[in-house]
């Protein structure tokens, strides 16, 4: 393992940038400030090859020794340090009374055989490279502590890790700041049931704590309770909720509440596009786009999109949100006159913002842009299709036809000119499947006509 990824302290008043902090390591991926103070210590918690099941620790000796029968708030902070690849779990605390050390002669790894007796609840990993996480459990003395040791005391094979991002060293490393060891008879450790927050219907929040080894507690929700084991864990309300915990340490009763709120996400009741008439029947009019919306709490406005193929949308143009229980909004889009030609037609959609960046959308609406569909004895069959068709033109509709096949992007697939038949045309379309339209224009009486054609 390079010298240089060693464990090593780090103060902000170090005058070696390898040493100084907020840059751990002396490297731009480690970037930390301490949690408290100037300093903190960074601890190597698995190694990728060639120093697997490679440990190191921190041992410290204690200002006194443990007085046997006695409870100890033991607490630790941790954040993963982003050099590495890893997350892992085994982030333990040992209490022990002489210096714990190992034969590498006889033990080439370096694991000390020793049993930490503070992980957090459920022993989880631990990878949040952002804040710093609690590692603390309370201890009752056998008397006579006075060394306290952080590390891993459990080989790769018995550890559990995840990979949280693809690029740093092979292994998990930790800041660790805060570390302390505190008597109960000297105060009461109230209990921590976690902040009230808000999430969206649907989410998951953990509320509580990791704290081991509390004497007792319950949880409690609308007068039931809930658990009885557990200090902290993962809830899913539909509703707001108030969670109680009451838990007993040390012969000290407390109780905390912690409330989650629910917000329900907006929801589009209806979407209508269509072209409003116009009073010269040679153009088409504006487009008139209508919704309507319930459960509008934390939404900040609405972008009314528009697309040429129904893949790609582009912002024309916001309204901003009512945030009423029921609400109507309607937009009209003046900048269709510029656009004809447009043989496919225009796709809209209204998008929602809320004020936390969260987005939401409607169905795609379709509406033909300068395109009068007349009825005709004109007959395309079959629809759907596996690729041909057949068209059938009776004599009574005369002149030249133009046949133009077109994918759902306006892409000119391919055109024909054809005379008024009595028998059918047969025209491949397609070999791939999706969406057509199939254009045909009389050039003697201008007459346009245009079918949907789905393959399947």
């Amino acid at each position: 393992m390079p010298t240089n990824l060693a464990n090593c302290y780090f103060n902000e008043c170090s005058s070696n940038i390898v040493y100084k902090l907020p840059k751990s390591i002396g490297l731009d991926t480690g970037y930390q400030y301490p949690r408290t103070g100037k300093g903190a210590i960074i601890l190597f918690y698995i190694n990728g090859p060639p120093y697997s099941d490679l440990r190191h620790y921190y041992q410290v000796k204690l200002l006194d020794s443990l007085k046997k029968g006695k409870n100890y708030l033991v607490t630790k902070y941790v954040n993963n340090y982003n050099g590495t690849f890893y997350g892992c779990n085994n982030i333990g605390i040992l209490l022990t009374k002489t210096i714990v050390s190992v034969d590498t002669n006889t033990r080439a790894y370096g694991i000390l055989p020793a049993n930490p007796q503070i992980l957090n609840y459920g022993n989880p990993i631990i990878w949040d490279t952002l804040n710093w996480v609690k590692v603390s459990g309370i201890y009752k003395a056998k008397g006579g502590e006075q060394y306290l040791t952080l590390g891993n005391f459990n080989y790769d094979t018995q550890t559990l890790y995840k990979q949280y991002q693809p690029n740093g060293y092979p292994g998990a490393a930790y800041n660790i700041d805060d570390v302390s060891v505190y008597e109960l008879d000297s105060f009461c450790l109230k209990a921590d049931a976690g902040k009230d927050t808000t999430i969206t219907i649907g989410d998951s929040i953990f509320i509580g704590s990791y704290t081991n080894g509390i004497d007792s507690l319950r949880w409690l929700q609308n007068g039931a309770v809930i658990d009885s084991t557990r200090p902290g864990f993962w809830v899913k309300p539909t509703t707001g909720t108030s969670y109680i915990l009451q838990q007993t340490i040390n012969g000290c009763f407390s109780a905390d509440t912690v409330t989650i709120g629910v917000l329900v996400p907006l929801k589009f009741i209806s979407f209508t596009a269509k072209i409003q008439p116009t009073p010269n029947p040679s153009k088409e009019g504006n487009v008139l786009l209508q919704w309507q919306t319930t459960n509008e709490i934390n939404v900040s406005h609405f972008n009314i999109q528009r697309s040429i193929n129904g893949v790609s949308f582009t912002t024309i143009s916001k309204v901003v949100a009512q945030n009423k229980s029921i609400n109507s909004y309607e937009f009209i889009d003046a900048t269709l006159p510029s656009l004809e030609g447009l043989g496919v037609g225009l796709f809209y959609r209204i998008q929602s913002i809320d004020k936390d960046g969260k987005t939401n959308y409607t169905e795609i609406k379709r509406i033909t842009v300068n395109e009068k569909l007349e009825s005709s004895n004109v007959v395309i069959f079959p629809n759907p299709s596996t690729g041909l068709v057949h068209i059938s033109i009776p004599k009574e509709e005369k002149g030249v036809w133009n046949i133009k096949v077109q994918d759902a992007t306006g892409r000119v697939l391919q055109t024909k000119t054809t005379s008024a038949i009595t028998k059918t045309m047969d025209l491949v379309v397609s070999n791939q499947t999706g969406l057509y339209y199939i254009t045909l224009e009389n050039n003697t009486t201008n007459k346009k006509i245009v079918e949907k054609v789905v393959i399947e």
